[in-house]
């Protein structure tokens, strides 16, 4: 029996890429897991000292180290690595981008201003995302799907709303308004190197790469402006979970998704996390929904719903004519 035949998980994910039902339904799923993220690390390190960027960077870094046994044999087994020079930097800057920036100016956003103004922006990650795939002939979203993120912005701000931040929080701004600039541009980076990565070890290999990268500079951060990061039973508990399920599996499935989903259509998907917290907090947590954040919701999901369907009406439209 072969060594691909052994290993029926790696032969899917260094496959042929999910269908698009496959890639939005691993998109659901990882959404999902991701959301749990925030409440399970509220409910199990809310009376914890920790140190919020030593915390995300050893949960990357770990996540990277249980992947990486997993990734050598495919990377091993790769066709070729020719070219794969500019394969590996992309792949670090996405790491950078998604595992490093993001999370400190995710921290650093939440120090100064109001939750509610950080979740604003975030959900503000699609239209970036849609400016940047404007380059490509491809990846650019059609009239419908911007519709649909319209709509999505609306649910966004509907729900968190637009109360004026603190005057003296201009950093706090600087770094919320960082983050949707930075979570596009790992998105459009991440859809190109996902593609890529058959050629390479597929997503197992491109996301083990990425997070040693990124944790790495996220640790160093974290040693610069923290110290030593030290952290209790629970704390450690919580971290182990957080790497392997929300963090190693999760990323792995979310490239895989992306090899079928376009940048705008997989940053938009993404977006569902910003409104499944909420969701899950009042399920879990018992915290109130207001009728404006019901509304909000519900705008941000069928936004969600309009960017996914567009290229499957699309398509009909086209058979149609012809």
């Amino acid at each position: 029996m072969t060594e691909q035949r052994k290993d029926p998980l790696g032969r899917w994910l260094n496959g042929p890429a999910s269908s698009r039902r496959g890639a939005i339904i691993l998109g659901l799923i990882v959404t999902f897991l991701w959301a749990t993220s925030v409440v399970l690390i509220r409910v199990g390190v809310s009376d914890e000292n920790v140190a919020p960027i030593g915390f995300a960077g050893t949960r990357f870094a770990l996540a990277g180290m249980l992947l990486l046994p997993f990734a050598l044999p495919g990377m091993r087994a790769a066709p070729t690595w020719q070219g794969s020079r500019r394969w590996l930097r992309d792949v670090a800057v996405y790491g950078l981008l998604l595992f490093c920036a993001a999370q400190v100016g995710f921290y650093l956003a939440l120090g100064e201003v109001q939750a509610s103004t950080v979740g604003l922006f975030m959900g503000l990650a699609p239209v970036v995302t849609a400016v940047l795939a404007r380059a490509s002939r491809n990846e650019r979203a059609s009239a419908l799907q911007v519709a649909g993120i319209a709509v999505l912005v609306v649910g966004v701000v509907v729900y968190f709303g637009l109360d004026a931040p603190a005057v003296d929080s201009s950093a706090g701004l600087l770094a919320a308004a960082s983050i949707p600039i930075v979570v596009g541009g790992a998105a459009v980076l991440g859809r190109r190197v996902a593609v890529e990565s058959r050629r390479y070890g597929g997503p197992v290999s491109m996301t083990a790469i990425a997070l040693l990268v990124g944790s790495g500079a996220t640790l160093v951060l974290a040693l610069l402006t923290e110290g030593v990061p030290s952290f209790g039973l629970s704390a450690w508990v919580l971290i182990v979970w957080l790497a392997v399920i929300n963090t190693a599996l999760t990323y792995v499935l979310w490239a895989q998704s992306q090899r079928s989903l376009r940048a705008v259509e997989s940053s938009v998907l993404g977006d569902l996390t910003v409104v499944q917290v909420p969701l899950l907090g009042w399920i879990v947590l018992g915290e109130g929904l207001g009728l404006e954040q019901v509304i909000g919701i519900a705008l941000a999901v069928g936004g969600v719903v309009v960017v996914q369907i567009a290229p499957v009406l699309r398509v009909r439209k086209w058979r149609r004519a012809t």
